[in-house]
């Protein structure tokens, strides 16, 4: 399954956009936010993580790959994750920037499937993002946090 058949948004005007996660039906469903800025872009939380959350933001045109082009490339985009539950912080590790708070930063850089909460059913997941993919096997990845936040 494609990222682009994973996700799906919504504008909600002035640069903002709600994304979700079409197969994963939970009232554990972490809204993904995407805040368009003028230097720089900004993911709050991620979903799960189980297709690229970068590619459907440049597959689907939310942001604009400018590499082709002569000394342009891509604005900076930094995911942020609001909490380290597995729903918000799970797709963190698609980002190169990545902030979170000071009290969550080692739980996210050892990848603590305890401090993540991590508990997730194959009934929540309604369409396999990969043949054979089964919800025991899912984990947070570790991540090394670029930016821990203060307050």
């Amino acid at each position: 399954m494609s990222a682009l058949e994973w996700y799906a948004h919504k504008s909600l005007g002035d640069g903002i956009f709600w994304i979700q996660e079409r197969f994963y039906e939970s009232g554990n469903r972490a809204n993904i936010w995407l805040v368009r800025g003028s230097e720089q872009d900004v993911v709050i939380d991620t979903g799960l993580g189980l297709r690229s959350l970068p590619e459907y933001l440049y597959s689907s045109g939310l942001l604009q790959d400018c590499g082709a082009k002569e000394d342009a490339g891509r604005r900076p985009l930094l995911a942020v994750a609001t909490h380290v539950h597995f729903d918000h912080s799970g797709g963190l590790y698609q980002f190169d920037q990545v902030a979170v708070h000071r009290a969550e930063a080692e739980a996210l850089a050892r990848g603590d499937n305890f401090e993540t909460v991590t508990w997730l059913s194959d009934s929540e997941v309604v369409r396999a993002p990969s043949p054979g993919w089964r919800a025991r096997q899912f984990r947070v990845q570790a991540v090394q946090p670029t930016l821990i936040l203060q307050d």
